[in-house]
């Protein structure tokens, strides 16, 4: 039996301070590059308390492209920190680390 992929698809999962699911969706790769998020601005991050976004990014393929994940600074309700870690295994750390 044929085990079925996601391909071209955008995963989002997000989480309040204490890990409860606030926020969830399945988008086509070109409405998540294209289209605006509920972390695009300050009043829904706040209004969901949506302190942590993780994203799993498949291509095509249906290979795991780009896995993510979005801290947010519930007093202001704008991103704080992230990791992004690429199918080629590098990551980026925002901010990244001085030193």
């Amino acid at each position: 039996m044929k085990t079925p992929k996601i391909k071209s698809m955008a995963i989002l999962i997000g989480f309040n301070p204490v890990g409860n699911c606030v926020y969830s969706d399945i988008l086509e790769l070109s409405d998540y590059y294209d289209g605006e998020h509920v972390w695009d601005k300050a009043a829904p991050v706040k209004r969901l308390k949506l302190q942590r976004v993780k994203g799993y990014l498949f291509d095509a393929d249906g290979n795991l492209d780009q896995e993510f994940e979005s801290v947010f600074d519930l007093s202001t309700g704008i991103f704080s920190s992230g990791r992004v870690r690429y199918a080629d295994g590098t990551e980026r750390i925002d901010p990244p680390k001085e030193g």
